[in-house]
C-alpha cells in the first residue's frame, strides 16, 4: 500500500488524484489516512525491516508467530499491541474474515415466509387440532444434575398426549416425544394428518429429519412462533405450572430413571385429575370426554427398580401411556 501511495504522489500532478486512486485501486479514505499518518519513529523503521523479512519467509504468520520469530532473531520482546498496530499501519495484517455458513434451505424458506409462519395465533382451536411443544430443562438430584423434557400440549384442551425425557435437546428426543404423541392420538381414534404442531425455530424444529418425519411421513402441519415464547404461550403455561407444582418432587429424584418415573406420574395427574380454570375447572381428560372423545386403555410394561421419594418402585411398573386412561385399566 505504501508503494501505491508513493505512485499516487508521483503522478497525481499530471493525471489528477482521483484518476490515480482509481487506477491503483486505492480508496480516497485510505489515501487521506496515509496523509495524516505521523512520521514513523526510527525504532519502528528498524523493526519494519525485520518484520518484512519474517513475512517474506512466512507469509501465513499472524502477529503471535511473528512476535516469537522476532524474539528469536533479534532478542527483542515486541509488545503484541505495538506489533498489531504496526502490522495494520504497514498493511501487513492477515485478513481474519470467517465466512458465515449459508443458511439451510429450511431457513431460507422461513425467511421468505416471515409473517405467515404462525398457523395458531388468533385462531380458536378445536381439541386435538393443534399441539404446542418445546423443550425445558429439569434439575434433579438436589439440583446437581439436569435433564431435558419435551412435551406436546393440545391447544384446545390442555391435554398432554406425549412427552419424553433425555440428557440433551436433540432430534432423537424430539422424535421420541412425537412417537408417544402418535400412539396417544391413535388410541383416541385420531391420526396425525392435518394436525398442527406449533413450536419455535430451534435448530431441532428446523432440521430435515424433524420436518421429513412430520410433513412427509406423518402428513402433519408445522407452525412456527415468530416472536419466541410470546407466540407459544400454551407450552410455556404447561412448564410454568408443572415445574412450580412439582419442583421438590423433581429435585428429589436421584437418577434419570427416577426422574422419568416422577414425570410420568405427575403428567398423568396433570391430565387426569388437575382441574384447569380454562376448562371450567375440569381435568383435560374429563373435558375431552365431554367433547365426545373417549380413549381406549393402553399400558406399557417396563422393568423399573429403585425408590422415589422414599417409596419403593416395583421392579415391574405399569406405566399408562401419555394420553393415559380415562377409566383406568
Amino acid at each position: 500500500m505504501d508503494k501505491k501511495i508513493e505512485l499516487v504522489e508521483v503522478h497525481r500532478g499530471k493525471h489528477g488524484l482521483n484518476r490515480c486512486l482509481r487506477a491503483l485501486g486505492v480508496s480516497k479514505g485510505t489515501w487521506h489516512r496515509h496523509q495524516r499518518r505521523p512520521a514513523v519513529p526510527a525504532a519502528d523503521e528498524k523493526l519494519k525491516a525485520e518484520v518484512l523479512s519474517v513475512v517474506r519467509e512466512h507469509p501465513a504468520y499472524g502477529y503471535r508467530r511473528i512476535q516469537v520469530e522476532l524474539r528469536e532473531r533479534t532478542g527483542e520482546r515486541v509488545n503484541h499491541k505495538r506489533l498489531r498496530r504496526l502490522l495494520g499501519t504497514w498493511d501487513l495484517a492477515l485478513p481474519r474474515k470467517v465466512a458465515r455458513p449459508r443458511p439451510s434451505g429450511v431457513r431460507q424458506i422461513l425467511r421468505t415466509g416471515r409473517g405467515k409462519l404462525d398457523l395458531v395465533q388468533g385462531r380458536e382451536m378445536e381439541p386435538l387440532e393443534a399441539l404446542s411443544t418445546d423443550f425445558t430443562e429439569i434439575r434433579y438430584a438436589g439440583g446437581t444434575k439436569k435433564a431435558h423434557l419435551m412435551a406436546m400440549v393440545d391447544v384446545g384442551s390442555a391435554w398432554v398426549p406425549g412427552w419424553a425425557v433425555g440428557s440433551s435437546t436433540d432430534r432423537g428426543l424430539a422424535l421420541r416425544c412425537w412417537e408417544t404423541v402418535k400412539e396417544a392420538l391413535a388410541h383416541v381414534g385420531r391420526g396425525t394428518e392435518g394436525v398442527i404442531v406449533h413450536h419455535d425455530q430451534d435448530a431441532v424444529y428446523t432440521s430435515y429429519d424433524w420436518l421429513q418425519t412430520l410433513l412427509i411421513r406423518d402428513r402433519a402441519r408445522v407452525s412456527y412462533a415468530e416472536r419466541g415464547a410470546r407466540d407459544n404461550p400454551w407450552i410455556e403455561s404447561l412448564w410454568g405450572h408443572f415445574k412450580v407444582e412439582n419442583g421438590s418432587l423433581l429435585s428429589e429424584a436421584a437418577t434419570l430413571e427416577e426422574l422419568e418415573w416422577v414425570i410420568d406420574r405427575q403428567m398423568l395427574y396433570y391430565n387426569q385429575e388437575r382441574r384447569h380454570s380454562g376448562l371450567d375447572y375440569r381435568a383435560p381428560m374429563a373435558y375431552l370426554e365431554d367433547q365426545g372423545i373417549h380413549p381406549k386403555v393402553l399400558v406399557e410394561i417396563g422393568p423399573r427398580s429403585g425408590s422415589v421419594l422414599g417409596a419403593q418402585v416395583p421392579s415391574t411398573t405399569v406405566r399408562t401411556a401419555a394420553f393415559a386412561s380415562w377409566t383406568g385399566p
